[in-house]
């Protein structure tokens, strides 16, 4: 039998379906994080989260990828296919790739293989609109070919009260934009970009630190750009990083 925490987490995402986006991302999830105008699927998670009081056990994230790699770290991940439970956090890849694009919670439990009932935010009704940038909260039924997998949280065994919400977080506030950072050059050095690209999945851990701003460095922010639409120059493969995208990548890494 699920814990009541696992059911409190999903009835507290329940009782937000029906909620829709304002202008440009706009949402109190996204607010209250401090992140707003940006996507919002597992901001909206955090939130309900943290209306029960389960921060500490389900986890505080706005960067899907970033999630995946803490449920792998405490040992919580399980693969596409097997059994869900209430309460899972179930991450998603619409092409069938190793980075999350999405994120829900299933709302009940599937059998290994079977569709999964979940709560998402940030997705549409059907089939017909955005699945991972929709307009508001909505509950889905997944087939297993669009899942990546799942972290299960390690829910209390027993109620506890709801405490008062958290106060909103501080906004983390990038340092600025090191001028004159740039493909192919060491001065400013690129070590900072590369520990935000290792911190948020776009660069492997084990890649050496270099001032230079070298071949693994521009593959990762070609990645970045693209994931994020942040393609400036109009190219597809875009490995130089601006103003604006060394902003986002350093707020995913360490907010």
């Amino acid at each position: 039998m699920a814990s009541p925490t696992a059911a409190a987490m999903v009835a507290e995402a329940n009782s937000e379906v029906g909620f829709k986006e304002g202008p440009n991302n706009q949402t109190k999830y996204g607010a209250w994080y401090g992140l707003n105008y940006e996507p919002w699927c597992a901001m909206y998670l955090s939130w309900c989260a943290n209306q029960i009081g389960a921060d500490t056990v389900v986890g505080k994230f706005a960067y899907c990828p970033s999630w995946v790699n803490w449920f792998k770290a405490r040992g919580q991940w399980h693969g596409p296919t097997e059994a869900v439970q209430l309460g899972d956090i179930v991450f998603f890849s619409w092409d069938g790739g190793p980075v999350a694009d999405h994120v829900g919670v299933a709302r009940a439990a599937a059998t290994a293989g079977s569709s999964i009932p979940t709560t998402e935010g940030n997705t549409s009704s059907g089939a017909s609109g955005s699945q991972g940038n929709g307009d508001g909260v909505y509950q889905r039924l997944r087939p297993r070919s669009v899942v990546l997998g799942f972290g299960r949280p390690a829910y209390a065994s027993a109620p506890a009260p709801k405490p008062t919400p958290s106060p909103k977080p501080t906004k983390y506030a990038p340092p600025p934009f090191p001028t004159g950072l740039a493909p192919n050059r060491s001065n400013p050095s690129a070590q900072p970009l590369q520990k935000a690209l290792k911190a948020t999945g776009w660069m492997n851990q084990g890649v050496t630190l270099s001032d230079n701003y070298g071949p693994l460095t521009q593959k990762g922010v070609a990645g970045f750009n693209a994931k994020h639409s942040l393609n400036d120059t109009g190219r597809s493969y875009d490995p130089a990083i601006g103003p604006r995208g060394w902003a986002l990548l350093l707020t995913l890494a360490y907010s």
